[in-house]
């Protein structure tokens, strides 16, 4: 029988790469999606088809908030009780997450539905964009519903000490997505429908893989239907640790109203597809380390649960390392052939070609450093820290980017959107850079200085 310690190693690297690698593969299959949706939608339907989906963004973000509240809350405290060796306790926790999402993710559902098309006008879409947005809606919140149970609970898979399965549903979701939507867009030219339709088989094929895998032999740890009774103990302690998720993706859905706004008014239309193709650029790369994120995020949990406080600052320092080569990598791609990536979306449209060009340059001018505040966030969630993490999350959404993207376009028209992004980054990464090494210092540790130079440096001062 397969040891139910997923998390013994005798080198934190090895265990860092186990649980990360199948985590990236599945987000970047995830983001090669979201590209080949608005690349088939680009070339299909035009730059009103791409702006239809991107404005529905901060409605989409909500299925992601109260899946992120639930399932990385649920998950972060399944994993500091793996650490202290109460199975029955961490069971307990994956059942009532379980019921917490269905509950959250139908809730968020016949909300939308009732309110759509108004909801639809109130983050921006035009007389233009509208129908193209419902067509897309219309269908696509069933996927979304199934999507945020399927998400949640992935996490559990992961913790479980099974990386590699919970890699498995991700890539297997998403290339059902993505050859129903080459076949329903491409082939039967069914435009906003096909890509929704797409979204929605591939979904739900991730969803019963999760459970199945759950209920099967296989899974070390079960959903039993003892577990679905509510607790109201389990309930407020995944919520004070989701919160910060939670407040993170609704302050991104308040973002991307306002943005959506910003851009209307600066640019139009064409200004909407074109952030659409900045964004859908940028997924193949920040979806790279939040894939680092997940696999980062149980080993700190459960290092930190087992009280080896260390070996959790180390596992975040080395994540971040990993992250910025990431990073950099992106940030050379995005800056020098930002034409050519862009084109990919739609070559005719000169006007969407440089509009998007200049704006995934300014975009991504901070992108080397952004791991710092990605990892920060991680960081304090994973041990259970919901101030320290809520305050990251709030400071660049909320406290940062909201006004930059209100302030910056008053003196720099369309390009102040874009640039708003560039100041944000900077202050939140500072911001983070002194929050952890604040933290780490409690331990004797530092943020950039890996722990066995650290050491060193100590021991010769204090021989001094």
């Amino acid at each position: 029988m397969k040891n139910k310690n997923p998390f013994l190693s005798t080198s934190l690297s090895k265990l860092l790469f186990k649980f990360s690698a199948p985590a990236v593969a599945g987000m970047i299959a995830g983001a090669l999606y979201n590209i080949i949706a608005r690349l088939l939608i680009g070339n299909d339907v035009g730059h009103l088809g791409i702006a239809g989906i991107t404005v529905t963004f901060p409605l989409v973000i909500l299925y992601m908030a109260f899946s992120a509240f639930m399932g990385v809350g649920g998950n972060a405290l399944f994993s500091i009780y793996l650490g202290k060796k109460d199975i029955d306790k961490a069971e307990n926790i994956m059942g009532n997450t379980l019921v917490m999402l269905t509950l959250v993710s139908a809730g968020v559902s016949v909300f939308l539905y009732i309110f759509l098309e108004k909801a639809l006008i109130l983050v921006g879409a035009s007389a233009d964009v509208l129908p193209y947005a419902k067509e897309y809606m219309d269908i696509a919140m069933i996927g979304f519903t199934i999507w945020g149970i399927g998400a949640g609970m992935n996490h559990f898979i992961r913790s479980s000490g099974y990386p590699k399965t919970a890699l498995v549903t991700q890539i297997v979701g998403n290339l059902v997505n993505i050859i129903v939507g080459i076949l329903f867009v491409y082939y039967f030219h069914w435009g906003m429908k096909g890509v929704a339709w797409a979204s929605v088989f591939g979904q739900v094929f991730s969803a019963v893989w999760i459970i199945l895998f759950f209920l099967s032999k296989k899974a070390p740890y079960k959903i039993r239907i003892k577990n679905f009774v509510l607790k109201t103990d389990i309930i407020l302690a995944m919520c004070a640790i989701g919160i910060s998720q939670f407040v993170f993706q609704i302050s991104s859905s308040l973002l991307n109203f306002i943005l959506n706004k910003s851009l209307i008014h600066y640019g139009g239309d064409i200004a909407l597809a074109a952030i659409g193709i900045v964004m859908s650029v940028n997924s193949m790369i920040i979806f790279t380390i939040l894939g680092i994120s997940q696999g980062t995020q149980p080993l700190i949990g459960y290092n930190y649960g087992a009280k080896h406080f260390s070996n959790a600052i180390q596992t975040t320092k080395m994540a971040i390392r990993w992250s910025s080569i990431v990073l950099i990598i992106g940030f050379l791609i995005t800056e020098i052939f930002a034409v050519p990536v862009v084109k990919i979306f739609n070559s005719t449209n000169t006007e969407l070609i440089n509009m998007a060009a200049r704006g995934l340059r300014f975009v991504n001018f901070m992108l080397p450093i952004v791991s710092l505040h990605i990892f920060g966030s991680t960081y304090f969630q994973a041990i259970n820290k919901p101030v320290q993490a809520t305050i990251l999350s709030l400071t660049r959404q909320v406290l940062l980017l909201i006004p930059f993207v209100l302030i910056l376009p008053l003196f720099f028209g369309l390009d102040g959107v874009f640039l708003a992004t560039t100041f944000a980054d900077f202050f939140a990464c500072l911001i983070s850079a002194i929050l952890l090494h604040h933290y780490f210092h409690k331990y004797n540790q530092t943020l950039l200085i890996p722990s066995k130079l650290h050491k060193k440096i100590k021991y010769f001062r204090e021989m001094e």
